[in-house]
């Protein structure tokens, strides 16, 4: 809704938006981050201090409208010495090839400046399935501070692999340490 004047207005039209769903106390924490997954439009990926990522659903139903349903919620496997590693970035990649679609390939981001990449199942019929853990960038070639922002480069065409081979990804990120680094990842499929 419009705040006028300090009241709230219904006139939802005149104000070019309108709250189309919510997801109150989402996580225990503030969230860093959300994404939405370019292969799969109603798939958002959210981070958080708390320590988790949550993967989440657009449900759109004809009563109600959308609708965010949690999918999945996992804990990267940094831990930098805490209980909990707070979460401060997530990116889903494009360009995964049709017939790999019911993963996304997500990258997180966290306060410590560990960088690591998860495909989460991201489709109704891999629901059960858990996430897996594909790469964690080393230490050394890490940020030594929050990463701030991570960003996965464009594919100009789906990757065109076949069973067995490994696509190829460029992910970049950014840190409160003021520094920028780019990573290129090979994930076997």
């Amino acid at each position: 809704k419009k705040v006028e004047g300090g009241s709230l207005s219904s006139d939802e039209s005149a104000s070019g938006y309108e709250l189309a769903a919510a997801a109150d106390s989402a996580h225990k924490r503030i969230v860093w981050s959300v994404h939405f997954c370019p292969s799969m439009p109603n798939i958002i990926a959210s981070g958080s201090r708390d320590g988790f990522v949550k993967v989440w659903k657009v449900c759109e139903t004809s009563d109600e409208g959308p609708q965010l349903k949690e999918l999945l919620k996992f804990e990267p496997s940094t831990k930098g010495g805490k209980k909990s590693e707070p979460v401060t970035a997530v990116a889903f990649a494009e360009g995964l090839p049709d017939d790999i679609i019911q993963y996304g390939i997500l990258g997180i981001g966290t306060e410590s400046g560990r960088i690591e990449v998860w495909a989460v199942p991201i489709s109704d019929d891999s629901a059960s399935k858990e996430p897996t853990l594909l790469h964690a960038i080393a230490a050394n070639d890490s940020h030594f501070d929050t990463v701030k922002k991570l960003s996965w480069r464009p594919m100009a065409a789906t990757n065109n692999v076949e069973s067995g081979a490994a696509l190829q990804f460029t992910l970049a990120s950014c840190s409160q340490d003021s520094g920028v680094r780019i990573y290129n990842i090979s994930i076997s499929i």
